[in-house]
C-alpha cells in the first residue's frame, strides 16, 4: 500500500488517468471514455495495485477479469469515481472514489492530511457550530418539544445533575451496551452519591464507568458542551417511573440533542471510541500518484452494508440514529457527521472549512451523486405531510432484521419512532399498528427465520398481540401493500370488519375507522350516512380469560367465518436454515386452501418452529375475513405468478382479467380468544361456497 510519505510514481495507465484528472481540475472538458482494460494496469505500480486490489476487496466473490474495463469518470465539480465498464451486474454496484489534494482543488472538497493515531476533537468543533448557522432544517421543531425532568452527565463537574424543567443544551450517546461485569448504572441506592462532584471520576467508580462513555465524556467537553445524555446513567434503572417516562420521551430526548455521539464500532460499552481514549485500528488510506503533479487519495469508507457492525444490528440504536437531527459517527477509526443537510468526514475539507461544495451534479440527476461518500447513507426519519404506509412498513422492516436482547422490548425500543410518525398519522398506533391503514396492516407475514416472542421457551404465550407484527422477532414483510397504494393500483382494499378496542378503565374506540371512510369518500361521499356507524357496541369482557392488562390487546369484531381443509404446497418441510440468532429454524410453509370439492380456492402462509409442527395433510383450519380486495392482471402480470398463485391455480379463475378475493386469518381458539396462526387469501366465491357464518369474535 502506498504510504502518504512515500507516495508512489505512476506508470503509463496512471499517466493516462492524470491527463483526464488534470483537464477537469483546469475546467476542460474530457471525454466519457476514459477507459484502461483492467490488463494494463501495471501490479508493479503502487496505484494500480491499489486500484485493484480496493475492487478486490469489494467483491471477493467476483473477481476483475483482465479484460474487465476500467472506467475514471470525471465531474466538473472536481468529483472523480473509478468503475467497471464491463457491465456485470458483480461489478456495477462497486465504485472507488478519487478525492484530489488541496494544490489541484483547495477551494472545492480535497482531502487533508490528519493524524494517523489521534483524532483532533477540538477541530471537528467546526461541524455542530457551521450546521447551526447556515442548516434551517437541522434546528430543533416545536413538534417535538424538550423533555423535563432530565438527568445528565455533567462533564465538566463529572456527576450527574437533574434539571426539574427544560434542560440546558446537552449531547446523546448511542452505543451497544453488551455484556459487562459490574458495569456502573444510576439505580436508586447510589443517585444521590452520583450528583457529588467528580463522583464519576473518582477511583471507586471510574473502573466500572464503560470506555465508550469516558470517551464520550471526553467528545462532549472537546467539542465545546457541558451536557450529556446516556441512558445507562441517565435513567434510574430500577425505578420503573422514571424508566417508564424517559423511554416515552425517547423521541424528544435524541430530537432536541445538539448532536449524538455513535459508537458505531463498538461491540460493547467498552470498546471505546477509537482516536480518542485508544488508536486508530484501520490503517491510514494511502496517497496515490498518478503523476508528480496529480496526487489523489481514495474517498473514505462509508457505512455500507459489508462493513455493518454490531452497532448496525442493534433495534435500539435504529431509533436512536433515525430520531438523532445531527450525528457524530465514529466509524472504522474515522468520524463522520451527517445532519439533514450535509454528511462531513474527517480528512475531507468541506463546507465549515471554508470549501465551496457544488452540488449541481445532484440536481442534474448525475450517477455517481448517490455513489460520493458525502450522499452515501444518509439516515433520518422522514415526516411526510402525508402519511406513506409504505415508509412506515420499511421502517419496520429495517428494524424487525435487528437484534435485541430483550424480546419484551419490541416495541419500546421502536416507540420513538411511532412517536414521531403519530403526529401526522391519524388515530396514531396501537401495539405499533398504525389505525388509519389498519386493515392493510394487518396483512403483515414474518419471513423464513423468523419466530414468535413467547414469554418463555416452549410456551404458546405470546408477548404482544398476535395480530401485530411485534409478535415476531426477525424480518416480517407486507407484501401485498406495494400494490394497493398509488394512482393506479393493482389492488385494490376494502375493509370488512369494524375493530373495536375495549382497555381497562378506557372507553370503547374505532379502531379502523379511518379506512372504513376512506372507503366511504371512494364510493362516492357520505351523505346520507347514518350517524349510529359511528356508535360503538357495548362489550363484556367480564367472562374473558385474560389479565386486566391485557384487555387491550384484544380486538372486538362482527366478522365471516369459515373452515378449509389444508394441503401443503410442497410434501418437504423439513430443511432448515441458519438465521440471525444462529439458530436452526424451518422455513415457512405454504398450503393451499382447498374447499369442499377439493379445488384450489387460496393460500396460507405458516411459520414453521419446533413448537409449532407443521399441519397434517387435510387439516382442517377455521378462518375468518379481516378484508376484501380485488386484483387486476392488466396493472400487474406478476400478481398471478407470485402474490396469488391461486389465481392462476384454480381453473375457474385462470383466466379471469380481475381476482376478488377475501384477505383471511386462519386462527386458533383457546378459552373464547382466538389468535392468529396465519395470513393467507381466499378466491371470494371460493369463501362463498363454503357457507360461512357471521360471529363476533375476539382476536388476541
Amino acid at each position: 500500500m502506498a504510504s502518504s510519505e512515500h507516495p508512489a510514481v505512476g506508470c503509463k495507465t496512471c499517466t493516462f488517468f492524470s491527463e483526464a484528472i488534470l483537464k477537469t481540475i483546469r475546467g476542460e472538458a474530457v471525454g466519457e471514455n476514459i477507459i484502461r482494460l483492467a490488463a494494463s494496469f501495471d501490479p508493479k505500480c503502487a496505484t494500480c495495485k491499489y486500484t485493484l486490489d480496493s475492487f478486490a476487496r469489494l467483491a471477493p466473490n467476483s473477481p476483475l477479469q483482465l479484460t474487465c474495463p476500467m472506467r475514471l469518470d470525471c465531474f466538473p465539480q472536481k468529483r472523480f469515481f473509478f468503475r467497471t465498464g464491463c457491465g456485470c451486474w458483480d461489478h456495477s454496484a462497486y465504485h472507488l472514489e478519487l478525492l484530489p489534494s488541496s494544490e489541484l482543488a483547495p477551494t472545492s472538497v480535497h482531502y487533508k492530511i490528519i493524524d494517523a493515531d489521534t483524532i483532533d476533537i477540538s477541530s471537528l468543533k467546526r461541524w455542530p457550530e457551521y450546521c447551526e448557522q447556515h442548516h434551517e432544517d437541522c434546528r430543533p421543531t416545536p413538534t417535538q418539544p424538550p423533555v423535563t425532568d432530565m438527568i445528565l452527565i455533567d462533564v465538566d463537574e463529572h456527576r450527574l445533575v437533574q434539571f426539574p424543567g427544560t434542560p440546558p443544551k446537552y449531547t446523546t450517546l448511542s452505543y451497544v451496551w453488551g455484556v459487562l461485569p459490574d458495569i456502573l448504572e444510576t439505580r436508586i441506592s447510589n443517585f444521590s452519591t452520583l450528583q457529588l462532584p467528580s463522583s464519576l471520576a473518582s477511583p471507586e467508580i471510574l473502573p466500572r464507568l464503560p470506555l465508550t462513555i469516558q470517551d464520550a465524556i471526553k467528545v462532549t467537553r472537546d467539542m465545546g458542551q457541558r451536557y450529556l445524555w446516556v441512558d445507562r446513567l441517565c435513567i434510574i434503572q430500577d425505578d420503573e417511573a422514571n424508566k417508564s417516562q424517559q423511554i416515552a420521551s425517547m423521541a424528544s430526548i435524541y430530537a432536541n440533542s445538539q448532536f449524538t455521539i455513535i459508537a458505531a464500532d463498538g461491540a460493547d460499552a467498552n470498546t471505546g471510541l477509537h482516536g480518542v481514549g485508544s488508536s486508530r485500528p484501520f490503517p491510514e488510506l494511502p496517497i496515490l500518484e498518478f503523476s508528480p503533479e496529480c496526487r489523489m487519495r481514495p474517498g473514505p469508507e462509508t457505512e455500507e452494508a459489508r462493513y455493518f457492525t454490531t452497532w448496525h444490528n442493534r433495534a435500539w440504536t435504529f431509533q436512536e440514529r433515525l430520531l438523532s437531527r445531527r450525528s457524530l459517527v465514529f466509524f472504522r477509526g474515522s468520524v463522520i457527521w451527517q445532519c439533514k443537510c450535509s454528511v462531513w468526514v474527517e480528512g475531507v475539507a468541506a463546507e465549515p472549512d471554508g470549501m465551496v461544495v457544488d452540488e449541481t451534479w445532484r440536481t442534474e440527476k448525475k450517477r455517481p451523486a448517490h455513489l460520493a461518500f458525502d450522499r452515501h447513507f444518509t439516515f433520518e426519519l422522514k415526516t411526510p405531510k402525508r402519511p406513506d404506509f409504505r415508509y412506515f412498513e420499511g421502517l419496520v422492516r429495517q428494524y424487525q432484521r435487528r437484534r435485541m436482547t430483550y424480546q419484551a422490548d419490541g416495541l419500546r425500543a421502536f416507540s420513538g419512532i411511532l412517536d414521531v410518525l403519530s403526529r401526522t398519522y391519524d388515530g396514531g398506533f396501537l401495539h405499533g399498528m398504525p389505525k388509519m391503514f389498519f386493515d392493510v396492516a394487518m396483512l403483515w407475514e414474518p419471513q423464513a427465520g423468523s419466530k414468535p416472542r413467547l414469554v418463555a421457551p416452549g410456551s404458546r404465550e405470546l408477548m404482544f398481540p398476535s395480530w401485530s407484527w411485534a409478535s415476531f422477532q426477525g424480518n416480517v414483510a407486507n407484501n401485498l401493500s406495494d400494490h394497493t397504494f398509488g394512482n393506479n393500483p393493482s389492488i385494490e382494499l376494502t375493509p370488512v370488519v369494524r375493530w373495536y378496542h375495549a382497555p381497562a378503565d378506557e372507553p370503547i374506540s374505532f379502531v379502523n375507522l379511518t379506512p372504513h371512510l376512506a372507503r366511504m369518500f371512494k364510493q362516492g361521499g357520505v351523505g346520507g350516512l347514518d350517524l349510529k356507524f359511528f356508535d360503538v357496541p357495548t362489550i363484556d369482557t367480564g367472562g374473558l380469560m385474560v389479565e386486566k392488562e391485557k384487555l387491550g390487546w384484544l380486538l372486538h369484531g362482527s366478522v365471516s367465518v369459515a373452515s378449509f381443509r389444508m394441503q401443503p404446497e410442497k410434501e418437504e418441510t423439513s430443511k432448515l436454515v441458519r438465521v440471525a440468532w444462529e439458530e436452526e429454524v424451518a422455513p415457512f410453509v405454504n398450503y393451499h386452501f382447498l374447499d369442499s370439492s377439493g379445488k384450489i380456492v387460496g393460500r396460507l402462509k405458516v411459520p414453521f418452529t419446533r413448537e409449532d409442527p407443521v399441519l397434517e395433510k387435510d387439516a382442517l383450519c377455521e378462518c375468518i375475513v379481516i378484508s376484501e380486495g380485488k386484483a387486476y392482471y392488466t396493472r400487474s402480470k406478476w400478481l398471478k405468478e407470485i402474490y396469488l398463485p391461486e389465481w392462476g391455480l384454480n381453473e375457474e379463475t385462470r383466466e379471469l382479467e380481475e381476482f376478488h378475493f377475501y384477505n383471511v386469518l386462519w386462527v386458533e381458539q383457546r378459552e373464547g380468544i382466538a389468535y392468529r396462526r396465519g395470513c393467507g387469501t381466499i378466491w371470494k366465491e371460493g369463501w362463498d361456497r363454503q357457507n360461512p357464518e357471521v360471529r363476533n369474535i375476539v382476536l388476541g
